[in-house]
């Protein structure tokens, strides 16, 4: 949070720098309207122009990614729903585990060391 309060003093300074060096009146003219203005005013309000037309080209396809990202968590959620019955009723169908005596317990069962004969 501190880093983009950083960023946006350092960025309202560059732009106050910016405005006040460019004070100069420039005349804009786009088909029939003809604009006089401040080279800084006109220059931001271009920039500004530019991003909200970016923005506007940007969105169908962010918005497509979200929908998309949303339906695939909604799926992940169904099928690990759908996991877990299943591993609840495999769990219930499966025989229950009968203890068999391990094999160090009986003396009889231990392998015994070979015996030298000499």
């Amino acid at each position: 949070m501190r880093v983009l309060l950083l960023l946006a003093l350092i960025l309202s300074l560059i732009v106050t720098v910016f405005a006040v060096q460019n004070n100069t009146p420039s005349k804009v003219a786009f088909l029939s309207w003809n604009v006089t203005g401040s080279l800084a005013i006109v220059l931001m309000i271009t920039f500004a122009l530019g991003i909200i037309i970016g923005v506007m080209v940007m969105l169908p396809s962010s918005v497509r990614a979200r929908l998309s990202a949303r339906e695939e968590r909604k799926r992940k959620e169904d099928l690990a729903g759908q996991l877990e019955k299943s591993q609840a009723v495999q769990a219930s169908l499966e025989p229950p585990a009968v203890e068999s005596p391990s094999p160090s317990s009986d003396p009889s069962q231990t392998p015994r060391p070979d015996r030298d004969p000499g």
